[in-house]
């Protein structure tokens, strides 16, 4: 089982994408076949929990979110 980091807004997902170009994590909605295979996706629980805490403690824009780690099974149809 894969682990993503994921939050809603108004009723819609979106999780952790991580944009290599800008060095960064985003966040991307979940909306398309194409955005969920794009989305950050750690096979372990403890790799998305370090994942997670590192953006709480370095990322100011995505910690204000509700990021919450999410079985990626169930963004998949």
């Amino acid at each position: 089982m894969s682990y993503v980091i994921a939050t809603w807004k108004d009723n819609k997902p979106y999780a952790i994408h991580s944009n290599m170009e800008a060095m960064k994590f985003e966040l991307i909605p979940l909306d398309s076949q194409g955005a969920i295979n794009r989305m950050y996706s750690n096979p372990h629980r403890a790799g998305a929990q370090q994942i997670l805490t590192w953006i709480k403690s370095n990322d100011t824009k995505l910690n204000s979110e509700d990021l919450k780690i999410c079985d990626e099974s169930q963004f998949r149809k």
